[in-house]
């Protein structure tokens, strides 16, 4: 994400019109509208009065624009109001929390094995048939029909 994108989302997340942002920082609306679409940069006055009206640091602003090492974790605007509700809650809220993102992560990843097992063997996948598929885990004759009967043409369907 680009800083005028960042400067954008934060704007936006906290109702503040283009209009009011120009009108403190002091620019004009146009000027506004060129940073968030990274027509032109603001320079380096206007760029700590716009961190002041959105009460945000250069870090947030930068943070892709910079490429530090081992560090490729970016947080949106609702992730970071997250962490601020996740840090207003008591130690058992915390622990609630940490417990649910703990067992929601570790399903995920048991679903993203079984998935990337079932499409880089040839093992059977019993959570991705599709219905009156074949059977391939057992040995059949050719000249062998191994169908159930049709239900859709029982009589009594």
């Amino acid at each position: 994400m680009s800083v005028g994108s960042r400067i954008r989302e934060l704007r936006e997340s906290k109702d503040i019109s283009r209009s009011e942002l120009a009108e403190a920082i002091g620019v004009t609306v146009g000027a506004v509208s060129n940073y968030e679409n990274e027509v032109s940069s603001p320079k380096e006055p206007i760029l700590f009065k716009i961190m002041k009206a959105l009460k945000c640091d250069a870090n947030y602003l930068f943070q892709d624009s910079i490429n530090f090492p081992n560090m490729d974790l970016t947080v949106s605007v609702a992730e970071r109001d997250l962490i601020k509700k996740y840090r207003d809650l008591d130690s058992f809220g915390q622990e609630t929390v940490s417990y649910i993102l703990n067992r929601e992560s570790e399903r995920v990843k048991n679903i993203q094995k079984i998935l990337c097992r079932s499409f880089s063997t040839n093992e059977p996948s019993y959570l991705m048939t599709d219905a009156a598929q074949p059977r391939t885990d057992i040995s059949v004759p050719e000249d062998e029909d191994t169908s159930d009967d049709d239900i859709m043409s029982a009589e009594d369907f």
